[in-house]
């Protein structure tokens, strides 16, 4: 049912944009939807302000290396990084890292990357992803196996006060989900099913698993983690950011979920005229905004450019990437659907939007943060998916546009997006409030986000 104007009556949470809602939109496509996507799940989480100093304080990111990220479960790498026995991988966040090593067996072990003689990193995370014999130490050469045992020490003779079986490499908590190979440093968490709540009930109509990263750009931002991250929750910058994609972007009727205390999701529809816009804009506007007039497309008897623009992607993609796309609805072929795992982890499971995000903070500076951006591709049914490319490394003047295998409109939105973000971090320091005034239900999911964030600063015994 379309949303009705606003009234003073409505309470606090209940206030959506006139007219129709994300699925009066995609449910006008006559086609079958999976359950997660017929779903709402918005709750009403306050309205104060939500507060600056955890964007600029060094002593807030002090309490988040201590508090959040070594008791959260996080997205490390996928299983392509690590595709054959004996592989390894570095994956770093804020002062710890962990090596990650593919067992003979094919099985996964994660480990502290740490010497135990004298501390020295085992493995650089730079060197992306090597073949092991063994984990040498490169200082002083002590090794250890690919399950963490002891095997030798140099001048064995001068460390008669080392016993091996205690000397044995400290193991990480490593679990899979999707093709996603996640960590958690907290020997006592809840095991990854749990944490990731809905995630894997709703993800069985996507199974990522059969896809593989085709491109990995890492880019420096200057801006603190957490403003880089919320910077992607909402649509509700889409009039004042990305101003080009109006006449097909359905920015102000999107759709705002959350679900328990680690996962949200936005639902975006594309071939949809934002109402901001003034004017109608007719089907046959709507499918030239998407290329449709470039590509020699016509409405058909359906009427609606949504479907005929899902069709033509069907085809060139199925093309292209050799998978049968045949049975994909049109929502799933090129609405934005993104779902966010608490603290750092944007996963999309559509077609033509098939990005992954990830942000890190930088350990030496507060206003500082590291953005992975990967794209999955079907990996055609039979086939071993290829190795995960390395990442193309931005600095931070560095622009999306020009990054190697980006479709240059896509780069542009990208640097649309971070471009705001040292501004954003100027401004926030400079500001005579102390806090951000969000939306209720466009920037739901950023309060969700502090909120959660909050209870992992709590002390121990209550942040569980």
């Amino acid at each position: 049912m379309s949303h009705p104007a606003n009234t003073e009556t409505i309470k606090p949470g209940e206030a959506r944009c006139p007219g129709p809602s994300t699925k009066d939109i995609v449910l006008a496509d006559g086609e079958a939807l999976p359950e997660a996507l017929l779903t709402e799940s918005y709750a009403f989480l306050g309205d104060a302000d939500v507060s600056y100093d955890a964007y600029t304080s060094k002593a807030f990111a002090e309490r988040e290396l201590k508090n959040l990220w070594p008791k959260v479960w996080q997205f490390a790498c996928r299983e392509e990084h690590l595709p054959n026995p004996n592989d390894s991988y570095v994956y770093d966040i804020g002062p710890y890292s962990v090596l990650i090593v593919r067992q003979p067996d094919g099985g996964l072990k994660a480990f502290i990357n740490a010497c135990k003689h004298r501390g020295m990193q085992l493995q650089d995370a730079s060197a992306g992803t090597i073949r092991l014999r063994t984990i040498r130490c490169p200082f002083h050469g002590w090794s250890w196996g690919l399950d963490g045992r002891l095997l030798q020490i140099p001048c064995e003779w001068d460390f008669p006060h080392v016993d091996k079986a205690r000397f044995a490499l400290d193991e990480v908590r490593l679990e899979c989900w999707a093709g996603f190979v996640f960590i958690n440093l907290d020997q006592n968490a809840p095991p990854l099913a749990q944490y990731l709540e809905v995630l894997p009930d709703h993800f069985k109509a996507w199974p990522l698993q059969d896809r593989h990263i085709s491109l990995h750009i890492e880019k420096t931002l200057p801006a603190n983690w957490k403003l880089a991250t919320e910077a992607f929750l909402e649509a509700y910058h889409v009039l004042a950011t990305h101003p080009q994609g109006l006449p097909t972007a359905g920015d102000a009727n999107a759709q705002y979920d959350v679900f328990g205390q680690h996962v949200s999701r936005f639902y975006h529809t594309v071939g949809f005229p934002s109402p901001h816009l003034a004017s109608n804009h007719s089907q046959e506007d709507i499918l030239a905004s998407l290329g449709g007039e470039a590509l020699g497309l016509k409405l058909d008897e359906r009427g609606r450019a949504r479907l005929v623009f899902a069709d033509f992607l069907r085809s060139a993609f199925g093309s292209e990437m050799r998978v049968d796309l045949t049975n994909v609805s049109t929502s799933e072929m090129i609405d934005s659907i993104e779902y966010f795992l608490f603290p750092n982890f944007c996963v999309f499971p559509g077609i033509s939007f098939p990005m992954v995000y990830r942000f890190r903070p930088d350990p030496d500076n507060v206003d500082r943060s590291i953005f992975d951006l990967y794209f999955l591709k079907p990996t055609p049914k039979g086939e071993t998916p290829p190795p995960a490319p390395p990442p193309i490394k931005l600095g931070l003047d560095d622009l999306f546009a020009n990054a190697a295998g980006l479709p240059p409109m896509l780069g542009v939105i990208y640097d649309q997006d971070t471009g705001n973000l040292a501004r954003l971090t100027r401004g926030v320091k400079a500001s005579m409030k102390t806090g951000q005034t969000l939306g209720n239900y466009q920037e739901v999911r950023i309060r969700h986000m502090r909120q959660t964030l909050d209870r992992y600063l709590q002390d121990d015994s209550t942040q569980k």
